[in-house]
């Protein structure tokens, strides 16, 4: 077996640690949120075309796995390093970063929306997609309503 040289193992090292580095930049972070949400957002709609019957898709029930896959990780997506003081291209307002329990307790609600609407999602029963996708959008729009700029 050959061995790596030590001088070779530890430019790699180095190399990989400077793109971990570059990776947590704020626009860096700031874009890749608006990715994530915008991937949200993209499913939401998409359902909305559905439950308003303005496309004779029925995919509902794979966008509500989507979301509700996705919904953990919008917890992660807004570390210190990436509000408006340190991107200014960015709709979070500072509100997430100066009341974090506030928040977290927003998050939580989207959440435990976006997990209940698959099971809705699969019933197939209209009036509850109907109710299950109300709830999730209106955890979404509160937390817009107090941690989004207005576009």
């Amino acid at each position: 077996m050959r061995s790596v040289p030590l001088a070779v193992l530890t430019a790699t090292l180095v190399a990989l640690s400077g793109a971990a580095l570059a990776a947590d930049e704020p626009k860096n972070l700031v874009d890749y949120r608006s990715a994530v949400m915008r991937s949200l957002g993209g499913h939401a709609g998409a359902i909305a075309a559905i439950v308003k019957q303005q496309v004779s898709y029925d995919h509902v029930a794979a966008h509500a796995e989507a979301i509700a896959a996705t919904a953990p990780a919008v917890r992660d997506v807004f570390p210190e390093n990436s509000g408006p003081d340190d991107y200014a291209e960015t709709d979070a307002l500072p509100a997430i970063w100066e009341n974090p329990e506030d928040f977290a307790e927003a998050l939580e609600a989207f959440e435990t929306a976006a997990a209940a609407f698959p099971a809705a999602a699969q019933s197939g029963d209209r009036a509850q997609i109907l109710e299950a996708f109300q709830k999730l959008g209106g955890s979404c729009g509160a937390c817009h309503e107090d941690f989004r700029a207005e576009d």
